[in-house]
């Protein structure tokens, strides 16, 4: 009876096996690191708008990221379909200082960003009707150049 020998792998095979088993960890721990990186620093913010006679007034509160930019667009609900909607010319800008309560007029650009943890209310100019109901769109930029779309809503104008 002849004994079969079972051929393993050698030491240098073995070992190219175990690098390239390295080699891709490494690239994906890098991969997804530099995904979960970019997704934190991403732009979040809450944001709410009324309005009046004069145009509409937008708090934003950033959660996290930086926000460089912010617009407003608006309609008449029950307009025109299809139409486009006006953008809103942007007035000026508060932002209460943390720890102080100091109010400073400020308006959010590349080199002065409002922050993670801070707020920010602007006043936007409309010619605005009473009684009548808006939709808006509310739009930020990010450090990166980015805008998007952060809210949406409908806002019936009172009377002041």
């Amino acid at each position: 009876m002849q004994r079969q020998k079972l051929r393993g792998l050698t030491t240098v095979e073995a070992l190219l096996i175990a690098a390239g088993f390295i080699i891709v960890g490494v690239i994906g721990a890098l991969t997804f690191s530099n995904i979960g990186k970019s997704a934190s620093e991403a732009l979040r913010v809450n944001a709410i708008a009324t309005a009046d006679k004069g145009g509409f007034d937008v708090t934003i509160e950033v959660l996290n990221g930086k926000l460089t930019d912010v617009k407003l667009r608006y309609g008449e609900v029950g307009g025109q379909v299809g139409g486009s909607m006006n953008m809103a010319n942007l007035e000026r800008c508060f932002m209460v200082q943390p720890g102080g309560g100091q109010i400073n007029e400020m308006t959010p650009s590349p080199s002065n960003p409002v922050s993670a943890g801070q707020s920010i209310t602007c006043r936007f100019s409309a010619n605005l009707e009473t009684g009548r109901r808006y939709t808006y769109v509310i739009l930020a930029g990010d450090e990166s150049g980015k805008t998007v779309q952060v809210a949406k809503g409908v806002v019936t104008v009172g009377i002041s």
